[in-house]
């Protein structure tokens, strides 16, 4: 086995493609021109490599990338030849030139190749090197920016004129011939001349070694009083929308969106959308307030396919707008539920196509929503109100405290029609529905916790009985039926709460949550058999499609450190993994590869981490950082591309960024982050001190 080296350089936002969700994607296809020279483009970034340079076209500027004392004959290979060539039509006619998705070029330095590739705007290179080979032979030599440094996170930052550079820090691992990986340290050392050298810890010098950085976008959506995002969601050209709460009068109004007034301190609705991965002009194409005039309260936002947002909260604003097509257009000067889409292509008010209240006089809140295509919408809730407006219902009456509620809605109809159904939830006690998927049929699968013994659950689920404290629960009802097709308990003996569902592509559902329980129910191939702190998170998947209860839990596991953790948001990306968000009080939360090792020791910290439930529990953590900061952080959401590259969004009472990046106003109380990363690409398998495999980077 040979020993590699993997960087990734790549364009930050002041060069990006404008229709990222699709130039991202496209990987570098790599062609030999007429001078015998390769090349590579994609939409405003080109990469040329010769014999001296290798030539990084970023718009109208440019960098240009030497590795110094290496060989200038070494040759040229394609590797992974493309089944669609290049073609070329000019003057005098037009030819095809054969593309490859790899470009190998052999003995750079004695034993060491480079083997470039990349999507999008990112150019990737690897050093390989065979067996015996000295990695100290390699240099780095950058020309065209005005300023270098390497930040405080290990990245080598080059400053252009109109934006940065990242090539991130050295992600470096060799592969066993099992297949397991194991990492090596690394990192840039600036030589006296200028170039860029790699230090590298111990290794196998008969292994492969792969050194592989990552990309940031960063900013905050901050004006000068207090901001919070409620979710995260992306439609079918890739573009971001964040919507949440603000107090701010000067909160960013961009291009022609829906925009109230606001005339309270009170908090309003914003809705912002976002193309990060954008040129820089337009980061933020769509921004602006929604609601009445005196403050409104968003619990829960997502975007389809085609850029319409849904939105649903809570007012007792009297001015509050809705449309001639609404389920109710008053709200008895009572404090009302809202449900309102946004078409967020079309000007100002006229993209609101529907804006109703909902609900009884009780105290009632909606905390989740979920579409079912055909301008279906769903969302769950909670109510202590005895009067809440009820339609084909499962439940037509509360039982006693606060039960759940679920209703559909039809946005395409009008009036008392727009309403296709409506029930209440729940038992004897208290129950909360906290989060609502639905599946391609129609059918809702609601999850939260109840402390109700005999809260509705179905012969042979998966778990019959309350065991008390608190469980989560899980149901499966077909809404506009009025029918309940499957319910179950999940739980221990003390407090669990279930936070989001997802259905996966075998059309289970997964739930995320936290608990106290020492006896949640775990599954054995789990990440962390055990609760490690006070609590810990929860990642739990069934199988409704079995007849054997027992058989039911495809998989659960804890996960988290010796303080406390909660899942706030979960996705599943690339592969089927699963991306969770929430937020830490643990000092020694689980980390790999971390963009933020530790924390910061300020208060609560955010934290990303991705989890793959089909390798073994020793590699089952693909990637886990703090977010983190000198004040509280949290993770509020998380999105995730066809690329891998993950969004996440969050509340932070201090800044988060190292040194040159972005800060929040200096007169804002807490702000809204957004970051974009790509993990690197392999699961990570370290040998500790004693020999025993640990899937950590820096694992403490």
């Amino acid at each position: 086995m040979r020993l590699s080296v993997c960087l990734a350089l790549i364009s930050w936002s002041a060069f990006a493609a404008p229709d990222a969700s699709v130039l991202q994607k496209v990987p570098l296809r790599f062609e030999r021109d007429s001078s015998h020279a390769w090349t590579a483009r994609s939409f405003g970034f080109g990469v040329g490599v010769g014999e001296e340079w290798t030539a990084i076209a970023l718009g109208k500027e440019g960098l240009r990338l030497q590795f110094a004392g290496g060989n200038p004959t070494a040759v040229f290979v394609g590797e992974k030849k493309s089944s669609t060539p290049n073609n070329h039509f000019t003057g005098a006619g037009s030819y095809s030139s054969d593309t490859f998705l790899r470009l190998r070029r052999t003995g750079v330095y004695p034993g060491i190749d480079v083997v470039y590739y990349g999507v999008g705007q990112s150019l990737e290179y690897d050093f390989e090197l065979a067996p015996g080979a000295d990695p100290a032979q390699i240099r780095m030599r950058f020309q065209g920016a005005e300023r270098e440094r390497v930040a405080d996170d290990g990245s080598l930052v080059l400053t252009l004129a109109h934006g940065d550079v990242t090539q991130k820090a050295p992600v470096t691992y060799q592969r066993k011939a099992s297949g397991e990986v194991i990492q090596i340290s690394s990192a840039y050392r600036r030589e006296a001349d200028g170039s860029y050298s790699i230090d590298l810890g111990n290794y196998d010098e008969s292994a492969k070694l792969v050194i592989d950085p990552q990309m940031l976008f960063v900013a905050y959506l901050a004006g000068n009083g207090a901001e919070g995002p409620v979710s995260i969601s992306q439609d079918k050209n890739g573009s971001i929308y964040i919507a949440g709460f603000t107090s701010s009068n000067n909160f960013p109004l961009v291009g022609t969106a829906y925009s109230g007034f606001l005339l309270s301190p009170n908090p309003h609705v914003f809705t912002t959308k976002l193309n990060p991965l954008g040129p820089q002009d337009q980061v933020i194409t769509y921004s602006g307030y929604f609601g009445g005039m005196f403050g409104d309260s968003l619990r829960a936002a997502v975007v389809d396919r085609e850029g319409v947002l849904y939105l649903t909260g809570i007012t007792d604003d009297f001015f509050f707008p809705t449309t001639a097509n609404a389920y109710a257009r008053a709200n008895g000067e009572t404090r009302k539920m809202f449900l309102a889409a946004l078409d967020t292509n079309l000007p100002g008010e006229s993209g609101l196509k529907y804006s109703t209240f909902f609900g009884g006089t009780g105290n009632e809140e909606p905390t989740a929503i979920a579409l079912a295509g055909a301008g279906k919408v769903y969302i769950t809730g909670f109510t202590n109100g005895t009067d809440l407006p009820v339609k084909n219902a499962l439940q037509g009456t509360r039982f006693n405290g606060f039960d759940g509620w679920a209703a559909a809605f039809d946005i395409t109809k009008s009036g008392a029609d727009s309403l296709l159904a409506s029930t209440y939830i729940g038992g004897s006690f208290f129950d909360y529905p906290r989060s609502i998927a639905v599946d391609a049929a129609g059918k809702a699968y609601i999850a939260g916790d109840t402390f109700s013994y005999d809260f509705p659950v179905t012969p042979g689920a998966y778990q019959t009985v309350y065991r008390g404290g608190g469980d989560d629960f899980l149901l499966k009802l077909d809404l506009v039926a009025g029918k309940l097709e499957y319910g179950t308990f999940i739980g221990g003996s003390t407090i669990d709460q279930a936070w989001k569902v997802l259905l996966d592509a075998q059309g289970r559902v997964a739930i995320g949550g936290f608990t106290l329980s020492e006896d949640f129910p775990i599954s054995e191939r789990a990440l962390q058999p055990r609760i490690a702190g006070v609590t810990d998170t929860t990642l739990t998947i069934l199988d409704l499609t079995t007849t054997n209860s027992a058989q039911a839990l495809a998989y659960s596991t804890y996960f988290g450190g010796s303080d406390g953790e909660v899942i706030v948001d979960m996705r599943i990306g690339p592969a089927g993994r699963y991306y969770i968000g929430g937020y830490t009080l643990s000092r020694d939360f689980p980390v790999v590869d971390a963009l933020r090792p530790t924390s910061e020791l300020g208060g609560r910290d955010g934290f990303v981490s991705i989890i793959d439930t089909v390798d073994t529990p020793q590699r089952a953590l693909v990637y886990s950082s703090y977010v983190t900061g000198p004040g509280n952080q949290q993770v509020q959401g998380l999105e995730v591309d066809a690329a891998g590259n993950v969004y996440v969004t969050g509340q932070s009472f201090g800044n988060i960024y190292s040194t040159g990046g972005p800060t929040p106003p200096a007169d804002s109380s807490t702000d809204v982050f957004i970051f974009v990363f790509r993990p690197s690409a392999p699961p990570i398998v370290r040998q500790d001190n004693a020999g025993e495999p640990q899937n950590s980077r820096a694992r403490r």
